[in-house]
């Protein structure tokens, strides 16, 4: 699919798993909302609330736009995706691409899984 990052390889035993994919020079979507580059550390990057900037509005239709469709597409496939936040789309050029769609494979726990499991309704 054109809004799913492509992965270089990727191989998995009884207790790991190893995943690589090609760097990005542009990084990620939390990226482009912090103005960070992607080879800063982490808490350089992330930890000050001062350089937070919001999208343009054809920003948004438009990364919003290719993020529902991939979702579509997974959801028609019936493939599960619960990771979804900002440090998980990746940008390349103006399209944005989905990461980490090998987590529920893996059986890791959803990014919501804390805020679902708080409701007691919500099987």
């Amino acid at each position: 699919h054109p809004y799913i990052y492509k992965i270089t390889f990727a191989t998995a035993n009884e207790s790991s798993a190893l995943v690589i994919r090609p760097f990005s020079e542009k990084g990620t979507l939390k990226d482009l909302i912090y103005k960070a580059k992607p080879r800063d550390p982490f808490l350089k990057k992330y930890c000050n609330p001062k350089k937070i900037q919001g999208l343009e509005l054809q920003q948004i239709k438009t990364y919003g736009r290719q993020i529902l469709e991939v979702l579509k597409f997974l959801h028609e496939k019936g493939f599960p995706y619960g990771h979804l936040h900002s440090a998980n789309v990746m940008l390349d050029g103006d399209t944005c691409k989905l990461l980490d769609l090998e987590n529920s494979l893996l059986g890791l726990p959803s990014f919501y899984r804390s805020y679902f499991s708080q409701f007691r309704k919500i099987n």
